[in-house]
């Protein structure tokens, strides 16, 4: 058998095997189409040219070589491949690009076939059947032309390609150069420069231009070229994404799963496709949950669902492993529409929540463990303040001097005073602030049973406001050494009266007003340099709360004392 033609037989069977390979690969690829059609391309001139090399009769070997004029699509086909290759979106986009790549291909190839210009003659060689070289033939000259500028166009866009890219791209370019160009340049010079000085050498444009394609099957393999698309890096985030991903159809049954879901779920896809979405769900009334409101307008029909969505972005629910295991997820869902923007899918994209559950559970825990010792922390304050006063009691009476009694009785309220704060917090949802109106009512209650004055109203205007402790504790030791003062000496002999106190708001600073109606004070009187302890205690108390102190004797006596609640100190 000729050497020749066997050589050119596995070059068409190699171009078509590799035309095939590099399609499968991603067929969604304009670029591997376009490659895939070359492979054909190339595979059929090389099956023709296995043909006219092997045949023995003139007539037959003739016909197979008029065939082989389809050559100049194939450099038309290499200068669409650099484009594409490249990425010159704007000029694939344009009509006029491919009328200029094809249409002079096609015009040299039906007068190449249809005509003898191209084709003046056979000869035999020792390799086969060959052309007889044209002379001032303007068809051939004018292919010869269109091959060279086509080659030069490519090669040029792909070397500028290869200098801007970078690593895997760079490889990518590389292979491109040499299997696109490097084989058209040799089978160039073989067939068509040797030729002119008349050198004839076996034509190896098949061969080569398969060699090329093989450089680019190989890029293809080793560096998943040219696979990188849009769908591929798609399937493989999807694929590898730590997120469950759930792709359903209109009806609700599972289409497919990605990785994710099988493993957090133990099921293996086969034994999820197909199956409706409520397998997985822990409760049934959780797939009503998502999807309620989704179809309220559906049209008759498997894939014309319309809707009027009642969209929520996140659901947090449960659900079921194939060993019945209830998994915590956070999921949410987006749908699918086709050109009509009917549903025809819906995905279901979440995460595995069981560590943040258990995050929140000890959280939970710690709070539950932290309110109860801040309840027994308070309570046990006011125990022990409970106890100091009830010692003051005790040791009260021992005290003879009227003096001293008095001492021991305001030292007792003073403690009683802070005990009914700590009595608040322990009582409260809230371990920081207390409801002072709550706290007045107390304060006053236990003043006025403690004393029992008679004939004294008691008027008490506080609305909704919570205090926290560092302010809470100076003002309940200020309205209790004012009450006192009140009830003590304001109303002599069973004197009629009333006692007002009013805590006010206004968003940026309070407002206490405690007054009397009894006899007020006789003289002018300076809270700091008084030697009254109650009212110098008053002056201190009001100090620490930044505040200031106006004292009214015009109609009694009524303090007025404004102040900024204190920030809660941190305690760690």
């Amino acid at each position: 058998m000729n050497v020749f033609a066997t050589i050119s037989f596995i070059a068409f069977m190699l171009c078509f095997f590799m035309g095939n390979f590099i399609y499968h690969k991603n067929p969604e690829s304009s670029l591997n189409r376009t490659v895939a059609i070359l492979c054909i391309l190339v595979g059929f001139l090389a099956f023709v040219e296995f043909e006219y090399l092997q045949v023995v009769d003139f007539q037959t070997a003739y016909f197979w070589l008029k065939i082989s004029g389809l050559w100049p699509l194939v450099p038309a086909l290499l200068l669409h491949i650099s484009l594409i290759f490249t990425e010159k979106k704007k000029l694939l986009r344009n009509k006029l690009t491919y009328i200029a790549i094809y249409v002079p291909a096609l015009i040299i190839t039906i007068f190449g076939m249809s005509t003898p210009l191209m084709l003046e003659g056979i000869l035999r060689e020792y390799w086969g059947w060959t052309y007889i070289f044209p002379k001032n033939s303007l068809l051939f000259i004018l292919m010869s032309v269109w091959t060279v500028i086509c080659i030069m166009i490519s090669g040029t866009l792909c070397f500028l390609h290869y200098l801007k890219s970078h690593h895997i791209e760079r490889m990518q370019a590389k292979y491109m150069l040499a299997g696109l160009y490097l084989p058209l340049l040799v089978s160039f010079s073989s067939d068509f420069v040797f030729p002119t000085v008349s050198v004839r050498l076996p034509e190896i444009s098949m061969t080569m231009s398969t060699i090329g394609i093989t450089f680019i099957s190989y890029g293809i393999w080793k560096y998943g070229f040219p696979a990188l698309t849009a769908a591929s890096v798609a399937d493989e985030i999807v694929s590898t994404m730590s997120n469950f991903l759930i792709l359903l159809d209109s009806q609700k049954n599972i289409i497919t799963v990605n990785n994710a879901t099988s493993d957090l779920l133990e099921y293996a896809k086969n034994e999820l496709e197909g199956f409706p979405v409520k397998k997985i769900f822990a409760e049934e009334d959780q797939e009503k949950f998502i999807f309620s409101g989704d179809y309220l307008n559906t049209k008759k029909g498997s894939n014309s669902m319309n809707m009027e969505l009642n969209f929520v972005n996140n659901f947090e629910l449960n659900l079921k492993s194939k060993k019945g295991l209830e998994i915590p997820v956070i999921i949410s869902k987006s749908f699918i529409k086709n050109e009509e923007g009917l549903i025809v899918g819906i995905i279901l994209i979440g995460n595995d929540i069981r560590d943040i559950r258990s995050v929140e559970n000890q959280i939970a825990s710690a709070l539950e463990e932290k309110e109860l010792l801040l309840q027994e922390v308070h309570h046990r304050v006011k125990n022990n303040l409970q106890i100091i006063s009830s010692l003051l009691s005790l040791q009260s009476n021992y005290v003879k001097e009227p003096e001293d009694l008095e001492v021991f009785q305001n030292s007792q309220n003073r403690v009683k005073s802070m005990a009914l704060i700590h009595e608040q917090l322990y009582q409260s949802p809230n371990f920081t602030h207390i409801n002072f109106e709550d706290y007045i009512w107390s304060l006053m209650n236990y003043l006025i049973s403690y004393y029992k004055p008679n004939r004294i109203n008691l008027k008490i205007d506080v609305k909704d406001i919570f205090l926290g402790i560092d302010t809470a504790v100076p003002c309940g030791l200020i309205i209790n050494e004012l009450a006192t003062n009140s009830i003590k000496h304001a109303f002599p002999d069973s004197m009629q009266g009333k006692i007002e106190i009013g805590l006010y708001s206004d968003g940026y600073e309070f407002e206490l007003i405690v007054s009397d109606d009894g006899i007020g004070f006789q003289e002018a009187v300076d809270l700091e340099t008084t030697e009254h302890l109650g009212l110098r205690l008053v002056s201190a108390l009001t100090q620490q709360i930044n505040g200031t102190i106006e004292l009214d004797r015009s109609n009694g006596t009524k303090f007025r004392i404004k102040f900024r609640e204190l920030k809660y100190a941190k305690r760690i």
